[in-house]
């Protein structure tokens, strides 16, 4: 009997498990965390849990950071707590290391518009310029009314492109370019967009009418181009005839070789008003008026006139393309992605990427200052 006790106390010892010690740490206690810690890998609040937690709390937490899951990231990897959705990729033009310029956007991308390749008519273009305008004019907002009125211009330069492509149309192309700058301007004299107290939102709308100002001043001076080559030519050997008329002829200050008086400062000047004066005293009859003014035929006065007013668009072109380049420096971050959303504006950009471009940027600036 002793020998059938000690038998069965034996198989019981082996069904039971061994005693562990209060102070070690026993392989029960790592098996309880093992789930636990294998479900909580990926990196949620249950990684910070203590082991002691029963393996219902933990599959439960796992489960309710599961549910969770893309509102709090771990910090178990990075071991701080990060947002995803203001987590922005480092690449497409966000910068990581500090704010965008607006604060509106949380999405890692704005949205793109889609255009169409279809042409319309002159008429077309028209009356959506027209109907923009009108829009514009409706408004109190002066940040929305001048929104509006840089988008009807577009229009208004889809409209003067039709007519480049249509050479029936009655108006000229140059005519209705030459308005549209004068819309452009009208928007950007209701206020002061582009002053040191203009807000981001204003200086990035003075940015993109700057660069429609100079790209239809560069378009006006190619449409006149042939005049002013023309003018160009005439004005110089008209000049080059005067310069040789006033060495031939003798002077008016001089009589037998004696001065009649003071001459003028201004018959001294080299300038090609002096060989104009010279041209004319000697040419066609005119003299020096007491004032210093001088004759000229009238039909080089309008020649003169006409030049000026078509190479005086290149440089105000280059004028508002500096201006642009300076205020976009506050908002670098905007004008890459509008960058990468379009092509680039050149000097060498269509009429068509400018609109395409400018338009894009206006319906971001639209979204930003909620007015859709």
């Amino acid at each position: 009997s002793s020998l059938n006790r000690k038998q069965s106390r034996r198989r019981d010892d082996k069904l039971l498990p061994p005693l562990l010690s209060p102070l070690s740490d026993g392989p029960p206690r790592k098996r309880m965390c093992d789930s636990s810690s294998s479900l909580s890998q990926e990196g949620g609040a249950a990684a910070m849990l203590p082991c002691s937690t029963s393996s219902s709390s933990s599959s439960s937490s796992s489960h309710r950071h599961r549910r969770g899951e893309g509102k709090t990231s771990s910090n178990a990897r990075n071991g701080s707590e990060v947002d995803t959705h203001n987590e922005k990729p480092s690449g497409d033009g966000y910068h990581t290391n500090g704010p965008p310029d607006s604060e509106v956007w949380s999405e890692p991308r704005r949205p793109k518009l889609s255009f169409s390749d279809t042409v319309h008519s002159a008429d077309y273009y028209m009356q959506e310029a027209k109907r923009l305008k009108h829009k514009a004019d409706a408004l109190m907002d002066k940040f929305g009314k001048a929104v509006n009125y840089a988008d009807g211009a577009l229009s208004f330069i889809d409209c003067g492109n039709a007519m480049e492509r249509d050479p029936l149309e009655a108006k000229s192309p140059y005519t209705m370019y030459s308005e549209t700058v004068e819309l452009i301007r009208y928007a950007m004299r209701l206020k002061n967009f582009a002053s040191h107290s203009a807000t981001v939102a204003e200086k990035k709308l003075a940015v993109l009418c700057n660069r429609c100002l100079s790209l239809l001043y560069l378009r006006m001076f190619h449409l006149k181009k042939d005049h002013a080559v023309k003018y160009s030519r005439s004005l110089m050997e008209y000049f080059k005839n005067s310069a040789k008329s006033s060495h031939q002829a003798p002077s008016p200050w001089r009589t037998n070789g004696k001065v009649n008086g003071t001459p003028s400062p201004l018959s001294l000047s080299p300038s090609p008003a002096s060989s104009i004066g010279g041209g004319a005293g000697g040419g066609s009859g005119g003299a020096p008026g007491s004032s210093g003014s001088v004759a000229i035929p009238q039909r080089i006065h309008h020649m003169a006139a006409s030049h000026v007013n078509i190479t005086n668009n290149i440089l105000r072109s280059y004028e508002h393309w500096e201006t642009a380049d300076r205020l976009a420096s506050d908002s670098q971050e905007f004008f890459q992605e509008l960058d990468s959303a379009r092509e680039p504006l050149s000097q060498q950009s269509s009429m068509t990427e400018l609109v395409r471009y400018i338009r894009q940027g206006l319906h971001w600036l639209r979204l930003e200052a909620h007015l859709l």
